[in-house]
């Protein structure tokens, strides 16, 4: 992919996006998911850079960046939540949205198979098995970018008390709840959390904490402690335990080693 191709595939997100706007300005729900978007592309960018990838291979990690959270502005607006569980799968949406709007139309087929399969997958629980090598590095790299800029938007959000002002963002959980001993012993035991089981805000921190075990570059690992995440969530807990701190602990281990 070239300079060029990512100017024009970042003019046609824009112009997909700007059919949101309302007299000129976005819901506030779907400006988030604007800005959470514009930061998943940089940090794509910057972790493919870092890892001295070819500059071709660093556009396209962008132009993935750009087109994986493409759904939630239809999701939003539809169901006015960005629950999967309750509406649409957003990556499955997300695909099939990039292609019905024609937005990949003029690109080279590998690239673009690319981009729609780290759209498609970057949400799932785990990783198809039967991606080419290409697809894969990719959507490894989209999977890292997203999480790094969902710990700051979760981090941001309490912290500034965005989320009370818009509980759509907690989806149904019980913000000052404790953390559910099924999802505890999930984690403890390194197996992938069940989202049914997570009732509380705790829980959702516990996932969170479950994804920095499963990045796969150090480059990412390395953002997220110069980005203090881990500090910065102990600092937003609506509540604390022994076992939630313990899940800190355990992960702040992981990334000393990482």
């Amino acid at each position: 992919m070239t300079a060029e191709t990512l100017h024009q595939l970042t003019q046609r997100f824009l112009e997909y996006t700007d059919r949101y706007r309302l007299n000129g300005v976005l819901h506030p729900m779907h400006q988030l998911k604007l800005e959470h978007t514009v930061r998943v592309a940089a940090d794509a960018r910057a972790i493919a850079a870092a890892m001295h990838w070819p500059e071709e291979e660093i556009y396209l990690a962008e132009a993935i960046g750009l087109f994986h959270d493409i759904a939630r502005f239809p999701q939003y607006q539809q169901y006015q939540s960005f629950s999967d569980h309750a509406t649409v799968d957003h990556g499955d949406l997300g695909a099939q949205t990039v292609e019905d709007e024609g937005i990949l139309s003029d690109i080279a087929s590998e690239p673009r198979s690319v981009i729609l399969h780290a759209v498609k997958h970057h949400n799932k629980k785990s990783r198809p098995s039967d991606a080419s090598a290409h697809q894969d590095k990719h959507l490894r790299l989209i999977r890292d970018a997203d999480r790094l800029d969902i710990f700051f938007v979760c981090w941001e959000n309490i912290h500034s008390g965005q989320i009370h002002r818009h509980p759509e963002m907690v989806m149904n959980l019980d913000f000052y709840g404790p953390p559910s001993d099924t999802v505890i012993h999930q984690f403890e035991r390194g197996e992938p959390l069940d989202y049914r089981c997570m009732t509380t805000m705790a829980d959702r921190f516990i996932l969170q904490l479950s994804w920095i075990h499963d990045l796969s570059f150090n480059e990412t690992k390395r953002l997220v402690r110069n980005r203090c995440i881990l500090e910065k969530f102990i600092d937003v807990l609506p509540v604390r335990t022994d076992p939630l701190l313990r899940c800190f602990q355990k992960t702040a281990n992981f990334l000393a080693r990482a």
